[in-house]
């Protein structure tokens, strides 16, 4: 969530405008220490709803709030009329946004008094109305905020995972009763780490810290434990920014390298090197770091190879459990695969290097070569980078097989390495002289030519971020390359937009990188049928003003054929008498293409 939304979202829930938030703020803590009384007492004002309808939309909200936490007082009070009474005046409002909130509030106190079904019911209720309302953005003042617009579809969003909560807690609480306690509290902990990452706001972590810290300390023995150790780093590690101090990214990386010298032989050992080198290289921007614990964990996935029984160092399951736990063998489809691996895993299923299927280390593995030869190639060791890259697809006969666009990926990947370039060419890169900010882009033309093209996008939106022309110009030609690629609605139009930004820039002229965005002015208007007009006097302007450009080849070529499009056969003959001084793919197939549209021509 981008933060003015969690902003937005804190002032409306946790700080009403008229300060008595600050009194239900009080009466939560109260209550969770079991201070019943105390915390009644901070919320008497709200035990009576006659004046509810005359408040403004931001009031009800603080109102409702309030009198929901008094019903939940006075439920654990055993209060039971004085609690129903507040409870059914709740759920009877009309309000789409005031009835869910009573819908998870109520689930809520059931939830405390063990009433799972019923908690399970209100739930459902409560998932009804939040999903017509999710993914909606509304006015503000839908929902009470006092005539404001803001993204209400963001606070639709956190009601959601408020109610995510809850589930995972009678999730957790059934899977006790059934499998121990230290399963319950690891799917838990888990299904937390999700909502962590979806909602990108703190809500959760003191609980999410809560339950690993449990874990740790009561079962020490169990693989639970080794999982809680190292999910309580990644979840650590998903706090960090960039901007983050370094004191806080050296306390993140502190607590896995204890973790990794304290699991000699550990079920996670591999992931927290691996995440102390994604802290490295995407955090601080060092690269040398990052190839000594990718490096690391390589070593480590191959070994784990043959200390499959390493789980004899651990707490034994109960057969049951073991069943429960266990990962899908064998993902059969790309689907499949991008589920399990590319995305979040299974809460219920406990994976790592002991129990998990081949196909998991062989994915950690894989991840650890592919960033091992980013990081050759960034070094200029393109032949280092090729050794790695030319691994992949040997690596496993299941890798190719789910993933039919690994070949291509390799592909590019040792093009690049012929070419000693991926994206950008080394001349339009020249003016960056930081090496972390050429690290940084180089790292965002990687992420292209592995299709994972919407965090090249971000990468690139970063970098836009900048006073510098150059830099700016830069970032918005590998951000149309990336918004192009997608192939979604509106891509085109985008990519142009970025396109036009940079040919408006009087300051660029002579810059390489404005031949590209001619080049790419060009090509965004051929992709789409009927344009070759349009797309010509880009091309012809970057043959006027780069006769020597280092894709001169290419702008010949893409001219020629528009000329061939709207039948001017004659300049296109000559751009192909101008090309065939060297014979390569753009004179073959320029000459296939003329012969076909002069018999075409004949034809007719």
């Amino acid at each position: 969530m981008p933060f003015g939304q969690i902003l937005f979202f804190l002032i409306l829930v946790a700080v009403p405008l008229s300060g008595t938030a600050t009194d239900l703020d009080k009466a939560v803590d109260l209550r969770r220490t079991e201070q019943f009384s105390k915390a009644e007492q901070l919320l008497k004002k709200y035990s009576s709803p006659a004046k509810f309808d005359s408040l403004n939309p931001t009031e009800k909200i603080e109102f409702l709030r309030g009198l929901l936490e008094l019903a939940h007082i006075r439920a654990l009070k055993d209060d039971v009329p004085g609690s129903l009474a507040l409870l059914n005046w709740a759920e009877g409002r009309k309000d789409p946004y005031q009835r869910a909130i009573a819908c998870v509030k109520y689930a809520e106190i059931l939830l405390d008094l063990d009433e799972f079904e019923r908690a399970s019911a209100y739930l459902k209720n409560a998932d009804e109305i939040i999903g017509k309302r999710a993914t909606e953005e509304e006015s503000g003042a839908a929902i009470g905020q006092g005539g404001t617009t803001a993204d209400t579809g963001a606070i639709w969003r956190d009601l959601r995972d408020d109610a995510s909560a809850l589930k995972a807690e009678i999730e957790a609480e059934t899977l006790k009763k059934k499998f121990g306690a230290s399963y319950g509290n690891y799917v838990k902990l888990r299904r937390l780490q999700v909502l962590l990452k979806r909602s990108r706001t703190p809500r959760y972590l003191k609980e999410a810290m809560r339950l690993a810290d449990e874990l740790i300390e009561t079962d020490p023995a169990s693989q639970f434990a080794a999982a809680a150790g190292y999910l309580k780093g990644e979840i650590l590690a998903s706090r960090l920014k960039e901007n983050s101090p370094k004191k806080e990214i050296k306390e993140v990386k502190d607590y896995l390298e204890k973790f990794v010298r304290q699991q000699p032989d550990g079920l996670y050992r591999g992931e927290a090197l691996m995440l102390l080198g994604k802290i490295s290289l995407e955090i601080e921007w060092n690269a040398k770091d990052a190839e000594k614990y990718y490096s690391q964990a390589l070593d480590w996935f191959r070994k784990a190879r043959e200390k499959r029984d390493a789980v004899s160092l651990y707490a034994a399951m109960n057969d049951d459990l073991k069943k429960q736990s266990a990962p899908t063998q064998k993902p059969t489809t790309l689907n499949q695969w991008k589920r399990i691996v590319y995305h979040d895993e299974d809460p219920l299923k406990l994976y790592n290097t002991a129990n998990a299927p081949v196909w998991y280390v062989d994915d950690k593995e894989r991840n650890c070569i592919y960033v091992l030869g980013f990081l050759a190639f960034s070094d200029g060791k393109y032949d280092n980078a090729k050794h790695y890259w030319e691994k992949i697809l040997s690596l496993s006969p299941d890798i190719a097989a789910v993933d039919q666009r690994l070949p291509n990926v390799q592909s590019r990947l040792l093009q690049a390495c012929r070419m000693n370039a991926m994206a950008f060419w080394p001349e339009e890169k020249a003016f960056l002289k930081q090496s972390g900010l050429r690290l940084k882009f180089l790292n965002s033309e990687y992420l292209i030519l592995i299709e994972q093209f919407d965090e090249a996008i971000k990468g690139f939106e970063k970098l836009a971020e900048t006073n510098d022309i150059r830099q700016k110009a830069l970032a918005y030609v590998g951000m149309l390359i990336a918004v192009d690629l997608t192939g979604r609605d509106g891509s085109k139009e985008k990519a142009e937009k970025l396109c036009n930004w940079i040919l408006q820039q009087k300051r660029l002229l002579k810059e390489p990188i404005y031949a590209r965005a001619l080049l790419f002015g060009g090509q965004l208007k051929t992709s789409r049928n009927g344009m070759e007009k349009k797309a010509i006097p880009f091309f012809k302007r970057y043959i006027q003003q780069f006769p020597k450009g280092r894709d001169i080849r290419v702008v010949k070529y893409d001219l020629a054929i528009c000329y061939l499009k709207t039948g001017e056969m004659a300049k296109a003959e000559v751009l192909y008498k101008d090309l065939s001084a060297k014979t390569d793919i753009y004179t073959k197939t320029l000459f296939k293409r003329i012969n076909k549209y002069k018999n075409m021509g004949e034809r007719r």
